[in-house]
């Protein structure tokens, strides 16, 4: 890593439900994401995540673990690297989910973990679904 380039935190959360993962449809990759973002000043790692998946799916969460993070790049943003911080979460008794930002977003579903091989998933969900399949 070289003394130009910037880390920027980020945090989101893993929900799963009956062996299924909620992601969102991010409209500027075209790929399904973890409801998350990057951390704001001030705010932890949990808290950012929690408010995050707040903003982007409507559902307030309790996070049950820590699930490590991944860097990464993207062209546009040359000197920088996103390392998302992912989080184990659950939705909270009587939370319904919908997606909160349509701007951004283009759509919000369940994808069963046994077909997520089929799916346009960003790096780091993929890389997720791996390590977690396999524990």
């Amino acid at each position: 890593m070289s003394q130009s380039t910037t880390i920027i935190p980020c945090a989101g959360c893993a929900i799963i439900e009956d062996g299924k993962l909620l992601l969102l449809l991010k409209r500027e990759h075209h790929h399904y994401e973890f409801p998350g973002g990057q951390v704001e000043p001030g705010e932890t790692l949990e808290q950012a995540a929690r408010r995050e998946v707040k903003e982007e799916a409507g559902c307030e969460v309790e996070i049950t673990k820590y699930f490590g993070y991944s860097d990464m790049t993207f062209a546009r943003a040359k000197g920088k690297i996103y390392r998302g911080h992912v989080f184990l979460a659950e939705r909270k008794p009587g939370e319904t989910v919908r997606l909160a930002d349509p701007i951004e977003h283009e759509k919000i579903i369940w994808v069963p973990f046994a077909e997520y091989r089929k799916q346009p998933l960003a790096p780091n969900v993929k890389e997720f679904c791996k390590r977690y399949l396999a524990e």
